[in-house]
């Protein structure tokens, strides 16, 4: 009795390691093509040498395979694990001694961002980015925009480098899925700044130029005034001191018209 249990762990564990191995092989071979459905291999392992054994198979899926992505898997059974959050494929094979049986699972390769959806957010980016240009939000929007177009072309590189490697090619497609949720978020930022942006606003660079402009204005004019009135007091003053007429320096001050009727007066 423990011999037989001892030979179902053994043989639970060299199915383990058969179908890490089978998912590779064909999923390296499927994984070239980023169009090509994604195959897993199952394999069902009888260790022993002169008894034939029932032998259970049980293969989690990938956590973003859905039982419609599932192209076609035989006569295997598909369940949801609550606790692992993901789907997998199960059934009980009974198997002759020292041979194996294969299961293939053709699954459709969904690990891969569509296009259409990168040029949207790309198009969407440039846009905000174009009518932001004049207004106060000009280098943040510029910032963002440089921001969304880097990632989308990193997403956009690791897509068509797609490697023959299934657990690269998975792991690729979830930090893809990271750059993609903050190109989002660079969007939502973005559009915040449009809605809060004045038509027709100016930005800080162009006011800071205005003032400068204004400033340097006044000081040409001042000094433009500054010499048109040196200029015309020289005219007046000649030299600088004023000028008064000699007849008008020594003709004495004249009286008063009243006192001098009220002297006639008198002498009458």
């Amino acid at each position: 009795m423990r011999r037989l249990e001892k030979t179902r762990i053994h043989a639970n564990l060299l199915v383990k390691i058969l179908i890490l191995a089978g998912i590779s092989v064909l999923m390296l071979l499927a994984g070239i093509s980023a169009e090509a459905n994604i195959v897993l291999k199952v394999v069902a392992v009888n260790p022993s040498k002169g008894q034939v054994q029932k032998v259970p198979v049980k293969t989690y899926l990938p956590k973003e395979v859905k039982p419609e992505d599932i192209v076609d898997k035989g006569d295997l059974e598909i369940a949801y694990d609550t606790q692992q959050g993901s789907y997998y494929v199960y059934n009980e094979y009974e198997v002759r001694p020292g041979e194996f049986l294969e299961k293939d699972i053709e699954i459709k390769n969904i690990w891969i961002i569509p296009s259409a959806e990168i040029e949207s957010l790309y198009a969407e980016g440039k846009k905000i980015g174009d009518l932001l240009k004049n207004t106060e939000y000009a280098d943040r929007s510029l910032f963002l925009k440089n921001s969304i177009e880097s990632k989308l072309k990193q997403i956009t590189d690791n897509q068509n480098n797609s490697p023959p490697n299934p657990e690269r090619l998975i792991s690729d497609y979830r930090d893809n899925l990271k750059a993609l949720d903050s190109v989002r978020a660079d969007i939502v930022l973005a559009r915040g700044f449009l809605a809060q942006a004045k038509p027709g606003g100016i930005s800080g660079k162009m006011i800071l130029r205005i003032i400068i402009i204004i400033v340097i204005f006044l000081g040409l004019l001042g000094g433009s005034f500054y010499f048109i009135w040196q200029k015309q007091l020289k005219a007046i003053t000649g030299d600088g001191a004023f000028y008064i007429p000699k007849e008008d320096a020594q003709k004495p001050p004249e009286a008063n018209p009243e006192r001098r009727e009220a002297a006639g007066d008198k002498s009458e």
